[in-house]
């Protein structure tokens, strides 16, 4: 046969054989996974039932468990649960490509923006020492701390950073020797809280009810001339930085 011919069939070949698809992968089983976020990382386990391309399962973190429902097209992992905030309801969307035993993406809370995430086998052998954990960024400041004891009694507007995005809240707080009490409203409704005020450090804690249990928060903060700045660590979420200003 010509050459030419011989090689214009190879080529012919080639092009018409099928290409492997990518395999149909399968997650059934117990998770560890990993959120990232500007304010650090937190860990929470997963259990998943995939049934061909549906997929089950349960979230389980320190404030309770939730249930999601989602996909498994081919090595692509996409699932949707929400999450009741004080009578707010949150959507959280992960996804994400399957790679033998551990899974990569984006997770989305609330379309508020996406922060990565990772998971892995709770069966999977490790690889050695685990990868240091991202460093917290340096806590908000807005002035310097005030001299001998503060007094935060009076109203504040609020401002908590959560992964980039801005949510705004108001506060009004009561001082008596030493003692903060008072309430903190949002769009998610009111909490009350209690703390202590030891020269300019300021610490509140406060629970927040949800259909999976309660989150405990913990507000830290340094009271300057012109505001308060701080952190608030959130069980089982990470911490968000916040600062206020007296209202005016």
């Amino acid at each position: 046969m010509d050459p030419l011919k011989m090689s214009v069939l190879a080529l012919a070949f080639v092009v018409s054989a099928p290409v492997a698809a990518r395999a149909q992968v399968d997650v059934t089983g117990d998770w560890t996974v990993t959120v990232d976020s500007p304010q650090g990382t937190s860990s929470i386990d997963a259990t998943m039932k995939q049934s061909g391309e549906d997929l089950t399962g349960t979230i389980t973190s320190p404030m309770g468990s939730v249930e999601f429902k989602g996909t498994v097209l081919k090595d692509a992992l996409n699932v949707s649960y929400t999450l009741d905030l004080q009578g707010n309801s949150i959507q959280i969307v992960m996804s994400g490509t399957v790679a033998g035993d551990g899974i990569s993406g984006n997770l989305n809370f609330g379309g508020l923006g996406d922060v990565p995430w990772s998971a892995k086998r709770k069966a999977a052998a490790t690889n050695g020492s685990a990868a240091a954990s991202p460093a917290a960024p340096a806590p908000a400041t807005i002035g310097t701390p005030v001299a001998g004891v503060a007094d935060v009694s009076g109203k504040w507007d609020i401002t908590f950073n959560m992964a980039g995005n801005p949510m705004p809240a108001t506060a009004t707080f009561t001082q008596a020797e030493g003692k903060v009490t008072g309430t903190i409203s949002s769009q998610t409704g009111e909490t009350a809280v209690t703390g202590v005020m030891a020269g300019s450090a300021l610490k509140l804690d406060f629970n927040v009810e949800t259909p999976q249990g309660q989150i405990a928060i913990t507000m830290t903060g340094e009271l300057s001339a012109t505001g308060i700045a701080g952190k608030a660590t959130i069980v089982g979420l990470g911490d968000a930085d916040w600062t206020a200003t007296r209202a005016k």
